[in-house]
């Protein structure tokens, strides 16, 4: 028995060596991950026979961390990877679909997706036709897991689950965590690791902008935004006269019989479904240019002039964001955004996450500064890093055109064209 102890030990030693060994070279390659290498100990565990991640740990079993390695090194150096970044890229704390095999394949597919993109020959594995067609026909057209899985779902790559799943298949999903605690964790770790990797290239990344410009809305937009703002409308009462809703008979009865007395007058306030709150966030990071921001400023400036949809008394949230945020106004009239749009600073001018915007909103929520809001309208050029949970109130993405970012916005999330009278949208998994 003590033999077998020893035995069980020393192949545990020699398994967080294997481990430390592949996180040196992956170190090499990638230096900005070095929050998410720090993050994951390393633990034997009964839950797996492979190797996988609860988002605290990395879980494994020593048999079969010591057989890979023997055989492939490469693999296990890639798997290694391939496990760090389904937490960077929140994918353990999703919401997943009904569909769990297709959402497991889409995940892996979406890692090995960005893997390859990087094109490195430390993690180059062998040949295998199955995971060369699949890559190669996703292309560009699939960049989030939530896409892949919509592909998987519509039967629209020409492989079997089963088959793409042997060729993608690495570590095993069913020791994930959703834990709420672990999902902020790597959701800070994500945007740290944005600014890492800003340092190390000349990408653009998350760090914020401290430049300034004043601008001043001379016009507004062109774009009709009535019928798309219905989507964020709720039904209230409104201080207007309701001219509709009341017997015109007893008025004239009572006006003629009495003087200048009618017998029923209307209702001094009129329900109808209009906007209360809405929340608008405007792009001012580094990819956009001051003209970009000012075309956005005056499409804000046409949603908010658009009186007819919105109650007299409105709350609206104007947002600039970089990768942070860099400005908060609240509007309760249209008047007060007349004068406020007379000269506006612009403020930012860093990177781009759109995670901030979210967050804030959330916190407006839970302070009570917003208590019946409906939707999130966001002006972007679309280069930038995006939530990885979908909200509980509605949002869409605005671009002035289609760039090549247009398919990285999530699939929860609606994208709108404003340069056309029709919206394009994607549907939610």
């Amino acid at each position: 028995m003590k033999k077998e102890e020893q035995a069980k030990s020393s192949l545990n030693v020699l398994s967080i060596a294997v481990l430390q060994n592949c996180r040196n070279e992956l170190y090499g390659l990638f230096p900005f991950l070095d929050g998410a290498f720090a993050t994951l100990s390393y633990m034997e565990s009964w839950k797996t026979n492979s190797v996988g991640t609860d988002g605290a740990s990395l879980l494994f079993s020593p048999a079969f961390l010591v057989r890979a390695y023997s055989q492939n090194p490469v693999v296990l150096r890639r798997g290694y990877l391939h496990i760090l970044l389904h937490c960077l890229y929140g994918h353990p704390f999703l919401h997943r679909p009904s569909q769990n095999k297709l959402w497991d394949l889409a995940c892996d597919m979406a890692i090995e997706s960005i893997i390859e993109r990087e094109q490195r020959k430390r993690l180059q594995l062998p040949q295998n036709l199955i995971r060369n067609e699949c890559l190669s026909a996703l292309g560009s057209q699939a960049s989030s897991a939530q896409e892949i899985y919509r592909l998987l779902s519509e039967n629209q790559l020409p492989f079997t689950i089963k088959e793409m799943t042997e060729a993608f298949l690495f570590d095993d999903h069913g020791v994930w965590n959703d834990s709420e605690r672990n999902r902020k964790k790597w959701e800070e770790l994500r945007i740290y690791t944005a600014k890492q990797r800003l340092g190390t290239t000349n990408q653009l990344g998350t760090r914020a902008g401290t430049a300034g410009e004043t601008v001043e809305i001379k016009k507004s937009g062109r774009y009709d935004y009535r019928q798309f703002l219905k989507r964020f409308a709720v039904f209230h009462e409104n201080l207007e006269l309701d001219q509709d809703n009341y017997d015109l008979i007893y008025y004239c009865l009572g006006m003629e019989k009495y003087g200048n007395l009618p017998l029923i007058e209307p209702l001094e306030t009129r329900e109808g479904k209009k906007l209360e709150e809405l929340v608008i966030a405007i792009d001012t990071s580094g990819s956009c240019s001051r003209e970009t921001v000012q075309k956005f400023l005056e499409e804000t400036s046409k949603i908010l002039s658009e009186q007819e949809s919105f109650f007299h008394k409105m709350n609206v949230y104007l947002l600039q964001c970089d990768c942070c945020i860099q400005n908060v106004i609240q509007i309760r009239s249209v008047e007060a955004w007349k004068e406020y749009s007379q000269k506006i600073r612009i403020e930012g001018r860093g990177g781009t996450d759109f995670t901030p915007v979210f967050r804030h909103v959330e916190r407006l929520r839970n302070e009570g500064k917003l208590k019946r809001l409906k939707g999130l309208l966001y002006f972007t050029d679309g280069d930038g890093i995006y939530p990885q949970t979908k909200p509980d109130f509605l949002t869409a993405f605005v671009f002035l055109k289609k760039s090549a970012h247009w398919d990285k916005v999530p699939t929860w999330a609606l994208r709108l064209l404003v340069s056309q009278s029709s919206m394009e949208k994607e549907k939610a998994i």
